[in-house]
């Protein structure tokens, strides 16, 4: 299956871990949850709901079975992204870092920045 379904805030969450662990057992994923801790079992149903979405490759060993992401963090920030700027943005960078200009979240500095790194980014091409 292909990780092509945008997660929970849950479903998230508990990739955030495997991402940080790089694999782990349920009791790995639990410890390493932010508090309030869910139910184990949630974590447990969470961890199956992203083997079916193609997220978790599941490594069965006796009775246990351990995790691993099948996608890494990077490549889901890009998927994120590009689902932000389809859905809010017309599909358009440059209207994503106008409302970071508009909301002050961006300084001056960020920008030139940025600049600089889309020059040397288009000057290797």
């Amino acid at each position: 299956m292909s990780a092509g379904k945008p997660l929970t805030k849950a479903e998230e969450q508990v990739m955030m871990v495997l991402w940080k662990l790089g694999r782990g057992f349920l009791k790995d994923v639990l410890e390493h949850t932010a508090e309030p801790k869910p139910h184990p079992n949630t974590i447990a149903t969470l961890l199956k709901i992203l083997e079916g979405k193609g997220f978790v490759l599941v490594d069965v060993q006796g009775r246990n079975n351990c995790y691993k992401p099948r996608i890494g963090k990077t490549e889901y920030g890009k998927r994120s992204a590009n689902l932000l700027l389809k859905g809010y943005f017309e599909g358009s960078p440059a209207k994503l870092i106008a409302q970071f200009v508009n909301d002050n979240k961006l300084s001056v500095k960020e920008l030139e920045d940025l600049l600089q790194q889309i020059r040397i980014s288009k000057s290797q091409v």
